[in-house]
């Protein structure tokens, strides 16, 4: 989707998914106008394809001023490396809560609220920090709500009393008909008239509260008619108040979490569930190590992928890349932005599974696999072929080249799976650095065929792109090595520097599966630092002794 704003001879376009052929002609042109500059700024988009790429290359170099803005990390380092330069401006880093610095919860809520405020109290933890609860309730009944929630916690649940200091560990109750506030980390209560037309008032415990205690405080609005409270979360936002709001579909009383919302004022807005998670967190005090294992643990509960049989420092590397790049100094601030944020859990997933790859890595390996391939397959009627974990696409098109130069490739069928679809969608382009290039061509020349490199391709200053005859020979889509089960019988697997991120369970899990997707006789092609699992050893054999190519014979 494009929209422009004119502004004298400057022209800004703003692209936000989804992107269309009419974009890319839109854009062009508004590249034909007479302006003296161009903005281009890419919104939540993590791919371009060829087509757009191609154009601002063609464009800038027509000295056109272009400036190119992106909001994804991803997507800015993949134009830097086809030699764009970009202003990248992470939105993340605006959306870090200080989780570690948190010390009181604050609930506010109304009608509708009591039974999600019972849930919470049975099921959260508030060891290190004080839970207080204010809710609009009617002021000529005897409070008893500190003898309900007592039943369903094993912490200490009481009515504030005036003067008392407020304490870690204890659940904290509104009076009837007072108004609620603290002075030097200490209960005030107020007789002033009702605010709000309620006693006590939401409101006026979020303005006390917020300003004493600023990011050591996080408010959650629950359930509730009106707007109580509502008033005042400019307020929070400016003393830097984390601010959660109660995902409406779960209230009868809506309207003070819809008025709230409409705001956009909010952090987080959390279902019951999420509510609980968060307040655990907040009491957690983990190291370092025990942080990445409950991360691990609640990816695969939350977004259901599973990381937690990957080799814990490489996890640990990309996981302090993510709070480098977003300026996260803290590991817990960083595992709470990637739980209760999508956006941020999509950019950490793209850091976790982007494997580094190459065009012909290993040449001498790629020699052994032609000669395999010419000698074993020549002459049969098709090939079926799996590249398993194919990253941005380097080895798999690299195989399609082999292939091709020894005519067999519009007899092959190929297949190229990750579980990342956003570097699919890279892969898919078959678009290339100028440095990418370069090793590709030594490599290539290292296998010693009489073709060049540069019969596969079309080359500029930059970049180079994959011709269209061999990029139509394979059918890349999703498929995820930990999860999926076998969808074909293939002559060969390809898989290359994947396994090396597994550990030893989830690396003989992924063993049964390719041994599941081939046929008797079939073909295993790993990297050169993997080998056979042994629990599969005596069902393969090795196809030569300098080569990681694995024949199933069992």
């Amino acid at each position: 989707m494009l929209n422009f704003f004119e502004d004298s001879k400057i022209c800004k376009v703003m692209l936000n998914p989804p992107l269309n052929a009419n974009d890319v002609t839109q854009l062009k042109n508004l590249f034909s106008k007479e302006y003296s500059k161009w903005i281009v700024e890419f919104g939540r988009i993590y791919n371009i394809n060829g087509a757009l790429i191609t154009l601002l290359y063609e464009e800038i170099q027509n000295n056109k001023n272009i400036l190119i803005i992106t909001h994804k990390n991803k997507l800015n380092r993949y134009l830097n490396k086809l030699g764009f330069t970009t202003t990248f401006i992470s939105l993340l880093k605006d959306k870090v809560v200080k989780t570690d610095a948190i010390e009181v919860i604050l609930i506010g809520g109304s009608a509708d609220s009591s039974p999600k405020i019972v849930n919470i109290v049975a099921h959260a933890d508030i060891s290190n920090v004080s839970l207080i609860i204010v809710q609009h309730v009617q002021t000529d009944k005897v409070g008893i709500f500190d003898e309900i929630l007592q039943k369903y916690t094993t912490h200490k649940v009481c009515y504030a009393q005036d003067g008392e200091k407020i304490q870690k560990g204890i659940i904290y109750l509104a009076p009837n008909n007072k108004h609620l506030k603290v002075k030097d980390g200490c209960f005030l209560l107020s007789d002033e008239e009702k605010y709000n037309f309620a006693k006590p008032s939401v409101s006026l415990s979020y303005e006390s509260f917020s300003n004493f205690y600023k990011e050591a405080l996080f408010v959650l609005q629950e359930c509730g008619y009106a707007s109580d409270g509502v008033d005042k979360l400019e307020l929070l936002k400016s003393n830097k108040t984390a601010l959660a709001l109660q995902e409406p579909s779960e209230c009868e009383a809506k309207s003070m979490v819809t008025n709230a919302l409409a705001l956009h004022l909010h952090d987080y807005l959390f279902t019951q569930e999420e509510s609980i998670i968060y307040i655990n967190l907040l009491s957690k005090r983990y190291s370092h190590e025990e942080y990445i294992e409950y991360l691990l643990e609640m990816i695969l509960k939350r977004y259901d992928y599973d990381f937690r049989l990957y080799h814990r420092d490489m996890i640990q590397r990309r996981i302090e890349l993510f709070m480098l790049k977003h300026e996260i100094k803290s590991i817990k601030n960083a595992v709470a932005l990637i739980l209760f944020n999508k956006i941020a859990f999509k950019v950490f997933f793209l850091e976790v599974s982007i494997n580094v790859t190459e065009f012909f890595r290993k040449p001498n390996s790629f020699r052994i696999t032609m000669e395999l391939l010419s000698k074993q397959y020549k002459k049969a009627h098709n090939i079926k072929v799996w590249s398993a974990g194919c990253s941005s696409g380097e080895e798999v098109y690299s195989i399609a080249i082999l292939l091709k130069n020894l005519g067999m490739l519009q007899k092959a069928i190929i297949y190229a799976t990750d579980f990342n679809k956003v570097i699919i969608e890279d892969a898919k382009n078959g678009i290339y650095s100028h440095e990418s290039y370069l090793l590709a061509y030594s490599n290539f020349e290292q296998i010693g065929l009489e073709e060049s490199f540069d019969d596969y391709i079309h080359k500029n200053d930059n970049f180079i792109t994959i011709k269209e005859e061999i990029r139509e020979k394979i059918l890349f889509f999703q498929h995820n090595l930990v999860t999926d089960s076998s969808f074909n019988e293939f002559d060969i697997i390809i898989c290359s520097n994947v396994l090396i991120y597994f550990e030893e369970n989830l690396q003989k899990r992924v063993f049964k599966l390719f041994y599941d997707s081939l046929k008797f006789g079939g073909y295993l092609i790993l990297g050169q630092s993997e080998m056979i699992h042994s629990t599969f050893a005596n069902r393969f054999e090795k196809y030569s002794d300098d080569s990681k190519i694995y024949k199933k014979v069992a």
